[in-house]
């Protein structure tokens, strides 16, 4: 990989590459109109779609930047006026600790750049969802991979092994902690039980049809928390209880009561935050990838339990019969697809650090985990199978073939 200094302004333009430089045009794209009119407002103009995909930024003097310009790397790394032109240096490796008492934000910390990169791609309005904007998925080695214009090795020389392993643990808690944090705010809304606050949902309860805003966010979160358990309890075995139990307590909470639901959740967001600090100071060896990985890719039974809703009509009558019909189109998201996301992060550190092919082609894993990501399909999840080819993985990774 070029020096990053010489390929991150490259990297961003590519369009093809970094989805950030596209993301303002994204709003123009007709489903985007479409939820726009829905919602009665112009997604290229509402800071309701503006906060992510275009947020505004600090103009430099006779600078040009314009909200088209999307996501830029202000967004990501502070007010460029202190550092854009050091950063274009050979030498910003050595100039970076001053720029960073000067605002430079530190994304070399793990903590630090995915605490950045949830601000957008956890937390989301229920309204633009409810609007229909797709429900979102967090991985940050999956979302670096897209947009990759920097060496984790620069910043993290003393590591012995890949840094992904690291990064996905560390990313796991803080998308867990921000999954908590928005069920936590959903909870403490005194409008929580009805979405009143656009003209389009004003004269109806949208529980008639739907889900609850605190359940909704209880289904985003559990894909991180399933990781996150699998983190702890290999990299802080004395804590995965106390998770487990700060877990269950907001599950049964959001059954109860908007208060007993915010505090729980609450105190589940903190605990997230102070387990991602305490790895931020350390780096996950190989061995241990390997062993995240065996008990992601062992816990078939227990990842492949998704709720869904069933429906069957009756031969002598035209009523239609539904269960569960709380449930979303979107009732796959969490667990399943964060399961793939982290067979693919953690795999060829875990195996094949320098690129061999036990992870990939030949006798490898690479067929079964395209079935696995079809079985995951949220149109057709098929929990049984999701969970014969997860136990055929681990088979072949575990097993030696």
């Amino acid at each position: 990989m070029p020096s990053s200094w010489k390929w991150a302004w490259t990297q961003w333009r590519n369009k093809r590459v970094d989805h950030h430089s596209r993301s303002y045009e994204t709003l123009l794209r007709p489903e985007s109109q479409a939820i726009g009119r829905y919602m009665q407002i112009n997604p290229t103009q509402s800071e309701k779609c503006l906060v992510c995909h275009a947020p505004a930024a600090t103009a430099m003097p006779g600078g040009n930047y314009q909200r088209k310009d999307g996501v830029t790397c202000e967004h990501c790394h502070g007010g460029s006026e202190f550092w854009k032109e050091a950063h274009s240096q050979s030498d910003w490796k050595q100039k970076k600790p001053e720029f960073l008492a000067k605002g430079f934000y530190d994304n070399a910390n793990f903590r630090l750049r995915a605490e950045k990169c949830a601000q957008c791609h956890v937390e989301i309005d229920h309204e633009i969802l409810a609007g229909g904007h797709p429900p979102l998925q967090f991985e940050m080695v999956a979302y670096a991979q897209l947009m990759k214009h920097w060496n984790d090795s620069e910043d993290r020389p003393s590591s012995p092994d890949c840094a992904d392993p690291t990064l996905w643990s560390i990313g796991q808690l803080v998308g867990l902690r921000h999954a908590a944090s928005m069920i936590a705010e959903r909870a403490g809304d005194s409008d929580y039980q009805s979405l009143g606050k656009s003209p389009h949902f004003r004269d109806r309860n949208c529980y008639n049809c739907h889900h609850k805003l605190v359940e909704d966010g209880l289904r985003q979160a559990r894909g991180h928390f399933a990781m996150s358990e699998i983190v702890l309890s290999v990299l802080l075995p004395g804590e995965k209880a106390s998770l487990s139990s700060a877990w269950e307590q907001l599950v049964a909470a959001a059954g109860s009561d908007a208060a007993s639901a915010e505090r729980r959740a609450g105190e589940l967001s903190a605990a997230a935050a102070e387990y991602s600090r305490r790895l931020a100071s350390r780096s996950v060896t190989r061995s241990e990838a390997q062993m995240l990985l065996s008990r992601i890719t062992s816990g078939a039974s227990t990842l492949k339990q998704v709720r869904r809703f069933s429906h069957s009509s009756s031969p002598s009558s035209n009523v239609e019969s539904v269960d569960e019909v709380n449930l979303p189109w979107w009732y796959t998201a969490g667990t399943p697809e964060q399961t793939v996301l982290s067979i693919q992060a953690l795999c060829t550190p875990a195996f094949d650090l320098m690129g061999g092919t036990r992870c990939s082609g030949g006798k490898g894993i690479d067929p079964d985990l395209g079935k696995l990501i079809d079985a995951t399909d949220r149109f057709r999840y098929d929990p049984a199978e999701f969970s014969r080819l997860l136990s055929e993985i681990h088979r072949k990774l575990f097993a030696g073939e």
